[in-house]
């Protein structure tokens, strides 16, 4: 199904290719609640008001689209799978050019400049990118073959597509791991962690992890889908992981346990 979502702030998915010239209609559907017909580049559409788990949508179709259940399903199921960015991950990648294929980003950090400069000239010959963001060194490279640092820590994501993805993984890697040297991402589960969860948030990220889905986790706290939505948004943009990847759960997992232990990871 091809369909335009809109926020009242932004577009969120544009497969009609429509663009900023919906951004006017979609105002007046929200605010009036009711349905739009509209005729745009040679097309007729209907701008339609729909409650999502994100809240009051505007949902563009072809004219004459049935709203049905399965409908509003699909179009939550879309904003489900929309990736979400904390805007610590934002602001580093907006400080990188985009990129075609598979890149990786490493994070270097070193409580001695001296050492820092030191890496920063044996990295750079293997960096397409070197930018100093003030307490690390990011860099962007093409391989993982990458040289073992000591009295540093580098972190190093996965090779993804987006550089938003790359910078959030070099993140959790740099928050997360413990111990000088180079650390991969995919090799998450092997190295030592330090990972506190807040008081507040243990029991909701072990119902969490005890769902098979969104909808359980809603049905277990007794909360609607929406508000389980909102919440699990909430704890990835804190702690920057991601319940939907196993690697990030692991750690999640494990600092859970510590806890149960009366300690810290």
């Amino acid at each position: 199904m091809r369909c335009v979502i809109v926020s009242d702030e932004k577009i969120l998915r544009d497969d009609l290719g429509l663009g900023n010239e919906l951004m006017n209609y979609a105002q007046l559907v929200l605010q009036s609640g009711t349905i739009v017909s509209v005729r745009l580049r040679g097309f007729d559409f209907d701008l339609i008001p729909l409650e999502t788990i994100v809240g009051k949508l505007v949902l563009g179709v072809t004219k004459g689209e049935p709203l049905t259940e399965t409908v509003r399903c699909y179009v939550n199921q879309l904003l489900l799978n929309e990736k979400r960015w904390p805007e610590v991950v934002e602001k580093l990648s907006a400080q990188i050019e985009p990129w075609r294929g598979r890149r990786l980003v490493g994070l270097l950090f070193a409580e001695d400049f001296a050492h820092r400069y030191t890496y920063r000239e044996k990295l750079r010959s293997l960096a397409i990118t070197v930018i100093n963001t003030g307490e690390h060194d990011l860099y962007v490279f093409s391989t993982d073959l990458l040289p073992t640092v000591s009295r540093a820590r580098l972190s190093v994501s996965a090779p993804c597509e987006d550089p938003r993805e790359a910078v959030r993984q070099a993140l959790v890697m740099q928050r997360y791991v413990v111990n000088e040297g180079t650390h991969f991402y995919e090799r998450l589960f092997e190295y030592d962690l330090s990972m506190e969860i807040d008081d507040q948030d243990v029991e909701i990220v072990r119902q969490r992890l005890l769902s098979s889905n969104l909808q359980d986790f809603a049905n277990r706290l007794n909360i609607s889908l929406s508000d389980a939505f909102l919440l699990q948004k909430h704890l990835e943009e804190k702690y920057l992981l991601r319940f939907d990847v196993g690697l990030e759960c692991h750690v999640l997992a494990s600092a859970l346990a510590q806890k149960g232990k009366g300690g810290k990871p």
